[in-house]
């Protein structure tokens, strides 16, 4: 049986110290409902994450190929074996310590603070919303659009002076 990945055991430790799925918390981020410092923070970590294992992923697959079953390699190659060999476990090395600065920020806050303040974030921008919706409402003025040139010399009154160009100086 293989381990969870970095990022699936990172997502793992958001979800249950927000309770909720990480896409839902990234959503919030994105709509701007959440301004939790220790929230964009994990989520920014995380973020990193998904590069390391990308690159994990990437040299796995280099490693891979270069050592497929029934290839021997050519001495040429060697050098790429050991140079995709150090880049995984670099990779794995950094996402491990990524991981790691998640759960350090996570565990700075006492058990299940870090949900409860999210909810009460969500509650308090919820009744704070159709407030705001209510006064933007209320100060909006309808824009009309102004009337051109040439529709003002149409409508201007019969015996109205109309603007006629400059005769030119000689």
């Amino acid at each position: 049986m293989s381990q969870p990945t970095a990022l699936a055991t990172a997502d793992a430790i958001i979800e249950a110290a927000w309770q909720r799925p990480v896409d839902t918390l990234q959503t919030l981020r994105r709509e701007g409902r959440t301004t939790d410092p220790t929230l964009l923070t994990v989520l920014r970590i995380r973020q990193s994450l998904l590069f390391s294992d990308t690159e994990i992923t990437s040299q796995q697959e280099r490693l891979h190929h270069l050592t497929r079953p029934g290839h021997v390699p050519l001495p040429q190659e060697l050098d790429a074996v050991t140079s995709a060999a150090t880049q995984l476990h670099t990779a794995h090395a950094e996402a491990h310590a990524r991981v790691r600065a998640i759960c350090a920020v996570i565990d700075v806050h006492p058990e299940n603070r870090l949900a409860d303040r999210l909810t009460r974030e969500l509650d308090r921008s919820a009744t704070v919303q159709p407030r705001a919706e209510a006064a933007r409402a209320w100060t909006t003025v309808p824009i009309t659009p102004a009337p051109s040139v040439v529709d003002s010399q149409a409508v201007s009154p019969a015996g109205a002076p109309t603007a006629s160009p400059r005769a030119g100086r000689g």
